[in-house]
C-alpha cells in the first residue's frame, strides 16, 4: 500500500494509467475522486487525456443522483485553474479538463501551472493520464506521489503494459498494479504482477457485461486506497 509521505507537496497526487486501451483508467480515476469526496475531502481530478470522453460529464451524471454530492462538484478548463481556497480546505470536487474540441495535446505549461497552483488547493490530486507519453503526461507522471496502473488479466494486456512501463522508466513512483478480472490466458493477478514486476495493489471484478467494472468492487478498492493515503485502515 502507498505511504502518506510526499517528496513534493503536502497533498498526495495519484497518477492513474491504463495498461491498454479500454482498461478502465478513467473509471478508476473517477472512483477514487468519488470515494475521496464522500469521505469529506477536497479533491481535484485532472483529466489529462485530451482524447478521452470527458470525466466532467461522467462525474456530473453520477453525482446528480446525490444532491449532497452534486452541490460540491464543479468543472474548470485547464489553463484557468481555480483560486486556492483559504484554509481550512472545504470538501468538494473540482474537475480540470482540456477543452480543445479537436483533441489537441495539452500544452506542458498549462499542465505544469494547473498542478502547481492546485497543490495547496486540495487534500488530494488525481490525474487521469493517457497511454501516449507526451510532454504534459510526463510532467504529471513525474509530479505524482503515487501511481496506479490498471491492467486486464490477459496476455496481450500484459505485453502492452510492459511497453508502457518501459517508456515510463523512472518517471514518478513505481505504479501499483490494479488487476482487472476476468482472468484469461492462464494468468491470475499474482502472476500478472510478477510478469510486470509491480506490487499488486488490488483486484477489480468485471460488471455483468464484462465491459465495465463492478461498481461495488471498484468502490471498495477506491475507499481502501484513499484511506491508506492518510494512514487510515479500512476494514
Amino acid at each position: 500500500m502507498p505511504t502518506s509521505a510526499s517528496r513534493y507537496h503536502s497533498a498526495p497526487c495519484v497518477a492513474v494509467l491504463g495498461g491498454c486501451g479500454g482498461a478502465g483508467a478513467s473509471s478508476l480515476a473517477a472512483g477514487l475522486a468519488r470515494s475521496a469526496l464522500r469521505s469529506g475531502r477536497a479533491v481535484v481530478l485532472v483529466d489529462g487525456d485530451p482524447l478521452g470522453g470527458g470525466l466532467e460529464t461522467l462525474l456530473a451524471e453520477e453525482l446528480s443522483a446525490a444532491p449532497a454530492d452534486a452541490g460540491k462538484f464543479r468543472a474548470v478548463p485547464i489553463g484557468e485553474p481555480p483560486q486556492p481556497p483559504q484554509p481550512p480546505r472545504e470538501s468538494g470536487l473540482t474537475v480540470l479538463s482540456w477543452g480543445s474540441p479537436e483533441g489537441a495535446a495539452i500544452p506542458p505549461d498549462a499542465m505544469r501551472q494547473a498542478l502547481g497552483e492546485l497543490a495547496g488547493a486540495a487534500e488530494l490530486l488525481i490525474v487521469d493520464l493517457p497511454r501516449t507519453l507526451g510532454d504534459a503526461t510526463r510532467i504529471a507522471a513525474a509530479y505524482a506521489t503515487h501511481s496506479l496502473l490498471i491492467v486486464p488479466v490477459a496476455e496481450r494486456a500484459a505485453i502492452s503494459s510492459h511497453r508502457l512501463l518501459t517508456q515510463l522508466g523512472v518517471l514518478g513512483p513505481r505504479p501499483g498494479l490494479v488487476a482487472r478480472l476476468p482472468c484469461r490466458d492462464l494468468l491470475d493477478p499474482g502472476h500478472l504482477a510478477k510478469l510486470l514486476r509491480l506490487p499488486l495493489s488490488g483486484v477489480l471484478k468485471a460488471g455483468r457485461d464484462r465491459s465495465t467494472l463492478h461498481r461495488a468492487s471498484l468502490d471498495r478498492f477506491c475507499l481502501r486506497f484513499v484511506d491508506s493515503l492518510y494512514g487510515a485502515v479500512t476494514a
